[in-house]
């Protein structure tokens, strides 16, 4: 349904304009859910009538019809997609039958204040479901004689009509026509003088259904039922206006056309509107939950040479070799020493040992001591564990004293 209906607004398919779907049934419209056939039709039905078209509320109307009611009968003939009504236009329109009058109704929706007045329910589950679902076939519809349910079939394809009545009072309702599953969707209901005609699905009245095959002999059949000999007959243009300001801005009392009013006006299509705004709340909730970034951990800097040189210790540590750890201290000590003093390592001596204590601020009796234990280390094939941590101190002892040389300065 929503692709079907996603085309219809954009109006095209495969490059070619597509029709308006909307269900006006304005005598006027052309299009395929409009009534300019059966207008046409229901003018050619009462053709030695002149044919009021009405643009008020049924209340109003009768107010006006009121006082010729006597001398003759009149025939009010109403299609809409959604009646939707006032307690005061109910009144009115049960006071109009009941004097005598002719009132036909077709709707997909009924008020349901207007079916209370006359003991009668609409079932609707199984339209709305199909519609729902976008489930589209040749769907018929057919007269209903007595028990007769072989009467010609009329259809088209489209969504099917399985609207149809129930809870009536047969004492008083005669069924006039089924639906396709033979359900009654047709029904004239008999009030003091007059005759109350509902019908439960207005698509039949569209341009496209009636200029489908030989359908027009439906319209033709469902008029038949109505009395030809009114004093005044009347077209409803009223009721076809979803949007009238009258409805609009009528108080919460006064039930006026909104599109709300009608979903809690009809249990099926409540529960519809429900179930749709909870699916959407979760699909919302789970594509958020699915769709958050992963906030990463950032982890501290750290000092990769620190680590390194941990790690690298921690190796040789485990091997025992300490004479390769004293060497290459003695090493990166060398390193040390030309970098910061500029120094030539190749050649160990007492002038060297002298540029040594004099350049750094270490007194020449610790310059010496400490270049003496490098030279027993380099000479010896083994290093003792207390001459390896001797040398690191000495090592560190000269760079701090070094460091201190220099603030003092």
């Amino acid at each position: 349904m929503l692709v079907f209906f996603g085309m219809s607004s954009c109006n095209f398919q495969d490059g070619k304009k597509i029709p308006s779907l909307k269900e006006s049934y304005r005598k006027t419209d052309k299009l395929p859910f409009g009534s300019f056939v059966a207008y046409k039709g229901f003018q050619s039905e009462f053709s030695d009538y002149w044919i009021n078209v009405e643009q008020k509320p049924f209340d109003e109307t009768w107010h006006q019809l009121r006082e010729d009611s006597a001398t003759g009968y009149s025939l009010y003939f109403l299609i809409a997609k959604d009646l939707v009504l006032s307690q005061d236009e109910v009144n009115a329109m049960m006071e109009y039958v009941k004097a005598g009058n002719d009132l036909f109704i077709s709707a997909d929706f009924i008020d349901n204040k207007l079916l209370d007045a006359v003991y009668c329910t609409i079932d609707r589950t199984g339209e709305i479901v199909s519609e729902v679902n976008g489930k589209m076939h040749d769907t018929r519809v057919s007269m209903f004689y007595g028990n007769d349910f072989n009467s010609p079939k009329y259809g088209y394809y489209y969504f099917p009509f399985l609207n149809y009545f129930s809870g009536y009072d047969t004492s008083y309702t005669r069924v006039l026509g089924v639906n396709e599953k033979n359900l009654p969707n047709y029904i004239v209901l008999f009030a003091g003088k007059g005759r109350l005609y509902l019908h439960i699905a207005p698509r039949i009245f569209s341009n496209y259904f009636l200029l489908t095959n030989d359908n027009y002999k439906y319209f033709e059949y469902v008029t038949a039922y109505l009395r030809f000999e009114p004093q005044y007959v009347y077209w409803d243009e009223y009721y076809k206006n979803f949007s009238s300001p009258r409805n609009r801005n009528s108080s919460a009392d006064n039930d006026d056309f909104s599109t709300l009013k009608v979903i809690q006006k009809n249990p099926s299509l409540l529960w519809a509107f429900c179930l749709a705004l909870i699916g959407i709340l979760l699909y919302i909730l789970f594509s958020l939950k699915r769709k958050q970034r992963i906030i990463q951990t950032i982890k501290p800097n750290t000092n990769s040479t620190v680590v390194f040189a941990e790690t690298v210790g921690r190796l040789y540590l485990q091997q025992k070799n300490n004479r390769n750890i004293s060497l290459k201290m003695i090493t990166y000590f060398y390193e040390y020493l030309r970098k910061k003093y500029f120094i030539n390592t190749t050649i160990i001596n007492k002038e060297f040992i002298a540029s040594v204590s004099g350049k750094s601020g270490v007194s020449l009796l610790e310059t010496e001591q400490l270049f003496g234990l490098i030279t027993n280390i380099q000479e010896q094939e083994n290093v003792t564990d207390e001459e390896l941590i001797e040398l690191n101190q000495k090592i560190e002892n000269f760079k701090k004293q070094k460091t201190n040389g220099r603030k003092s300065l």
